[in-house]
């Protein structure tokens, strides 16, 4: 992982507030409904943003953040396969495109639920195949997105370098892995709902230029929840949540 691309989203996320106002409502949802008090982690914080807007938005939850490299926005700095918490001692695990950069999946969802109590929650907003979505990441986005990758091995056996990505990965894990895969990681099948995300394309992501005026991301957010029923066509993102078994 490195320090100084963490840092370069810090600074492009600080000269493009249209960003905030994107992800918000990705945040939000991670959070929300989550108990008074809660012990949550996040896996993957980067470069902090999840983890700012929960500690403003809600002060009272016993909040840690964790990632690979000591960053500003991390707490903890831990490995996702080794995670230095106490069997059942967590309330939460929450992820934001974390899921598919994993180069041992199986391996990160078994740890996970170690550390989470029994009906505890592992959260994640990732990237979704959808008819819309494909052409987008498989031709315009900087990470791989192929159809046929494998939920078991998804970069080989090969060194993966931190930010490799597979914009495919949660989408077929999804879409392969039965109720009893999920079971012998100690965890149910995971809840999924897809979200559209209109916002997010003319956004441009973290790059340097933005397309979106800030004064049409309200309305494409607007768009988002009034096309929900034509999600499985259209979204961009998936919400993700597994329930401790």
């Amino acid at each position: 992982m490195s320090l100084d691309t963490l840092l370069e989203h810090r600074r492009i996320w600080a000269c493009k507030p249209v960003l905030a106002a994107v992800y918000r409502p990705w945040f939000e949802r991670l959070l929300a409904g989550l108990p008074a008090g809660a012990r949550v982690l996040e896996v993957g914080a980067g470069p902090g943003f999840l983890a700012a807007h929960a500690r403003a938005a809600r002060p009272d939850l016993r909040y840690v953040a964790t990632d690979v490299v000591a960053a500003p926005g991390s707490g903890v700095v831990a490995d996702a396969l080794r995670l230095p918490f106490r069997d059942g001692s967590l309330d939460a695990v929450l992820l934001l495109d974390v899921v598919h950069h994993l180069a041992r999946p199986w391996d990160f969802f078994a740890e996970a639920a170690r550390a989470l109590r029994r009906g505890g929650e592992l959260r994640a907003i990732e990237p979704w195949i959808t008819p819309l979505s494909y052409p987008i990441y498989r031709f315009f986005h900087q990470e791989d997105c192929s159809l046929r990758v494998d939920p078991r091995a998804p970069f080989g056996a090969g060194d993966k370098r931190p930010f490799d990505g597979d914009q495919a990965l949660p989408w077929k894990l999804a879409r392969t892995a039965s109720a009893a895969d999920w079971q012998r990681c100690g965890l149910f099948a995971p809840r999924v709902e897809r979200l559209n995300g209109f916002a997010y394309v003319p956004s441009l992501g973290f790059r340097e230029r933005s397309l979106l005026p800030p004064a049409l991301v309200a309305p494409l957010q607007a768009i988002d929840r009034a096309l929900q029923p034509l999600a499985p066509l259209f979204a961009l993102r998936a919400s993700m949540c597994w329930t401790r078994a």
